[in-house]
């Protein structure tokens, strides 16, 4: 009788540890999912290429891919 015991508290501890273990392991996939978002794409006035906004360049709420075009818009 001792011995089941020790065994069902032995496969309790293995089971315990393994839901810890997987539950770190999820929230660490979570994070990085978080981390690597996509950036928010904007077009091009000029030639409609797509930059992700932190690269454009904006003048007038219109957005560039590059300063040239920037500068061919304005004329």
């Amino acid at each position: 009788m001792g011995q089941l015991l020790r065994i069902i508290i032995i496969l309790i501890g293995v089971w315990l540890v393994l839901s810890i273990i997987k539950r770190a392991l999820a929230s660490r996939r979570k994070s990085r999912a978080d981390q690597t978002s996509i950036p928010k794409m904007v077009a091009c006035d000029l030639c409609g290429t797509h930059v992700p906004e932190s690269e454009a360049i904006c003048e007038d709420g219109r957005h560039y891919c590059s300063e040239a075009h920037q500068k061919e818009a304005r004329g």
